[in-house]
């Protein structure tokens, strides 16, 4: 939105993933090969194969799948490596887990509510069609976000480790940054109290910015 829109954006905020733009030069599927981290994005390509797995037992995806880095919290680790290889992201892990602490009673009951009539084809054709939004961003003109934009890392994030976000100052003149250590792939979820302040904290400032910019031209 902030790439193709700017006009439409008066600032962007991102967790834990990071912003680069398309790389002509390799393939968006080749590129995501290349990282073995990502192999669960090429188990998720054919149709019906990983919906079968996650909505097989939805309380046993959403239990096993969302859970924070607390010690309380803690599962065998649910690998995103060799999926394909083991066949199936949730194999080896237990049947019936405990519960989780950031996903469970209401909210767990909703969130497999809402997944018994949705089902999860249509979360995973977003892998299912990355060449294509690749190369949909290939035709952006900027390849640069403009706007003023917040990156938030988390230190313990397994998957969108901080250091796959170095560089993005080249392609983010106007970029912040801040980091909980602290914290797992699920942000919002498990630092909910930590990262609204810097949300916070940090839209002010840019509003306060903003509105001296446009004083300043008066």
């Amino acid at each position: 939105m902030s790439l193709f829109y700017p006009e439409r954006v008066r600032a962007v905020a991102g967790l834990n993933t990071p912003y680069k733009p398309a790389n002509p030069d390799m393939d968006v599927m080749e590129m995501i090969k290349a990282h073995p981290v990502f192999d669960c994005q090429l188990y998720f390509q054919e149709p019906g194969v990983a919906e079968a797995e996650l909505e097989k037992d939805l309380s046993r995806t959403f239990s096993t799948m969302i859970r924070s880095i607390w010690k309380e919290d803690q599962l065998p680790a649910l690998l995103t490596t060799s999926v394909q290889e083991r066949g199936g992201l949730l194999v080896g892990m237990p049947d019936d887990p405990p519960p989780s602490q950031i996903l469970a009673g209401a909210d767990l009951q909703y969130f497999i509510q809402r997944y018994k009539t949705s089902g999860f084809r249509r979360p995973l054709n977003w892998y299912r069609n990355m060449r294509a939004n690749w190369q949909w961003n290939l035709s952006a003109k900027n390849k640069k976000i403009l706007v003023p934009a917040l990156m938030v890392t988390a230190g313990k994030d397994a998957v969108l480790h901080p250091k796959l976000s170095k560089g993005m100052e080249e392609w983010i003149p106007q970029l912040s940054r801040r980091h909980i250590e602290e914290c797992g792939h699920w942000t919002q979820m498990e630092r909910p109290a930590a990262l609204n302040k810097i949300l916070i904290e940090w839209l002010e400032d840019v509003h306060d910015k903003a509105l001296l910019q446009r004083i300043s031209k008066l």
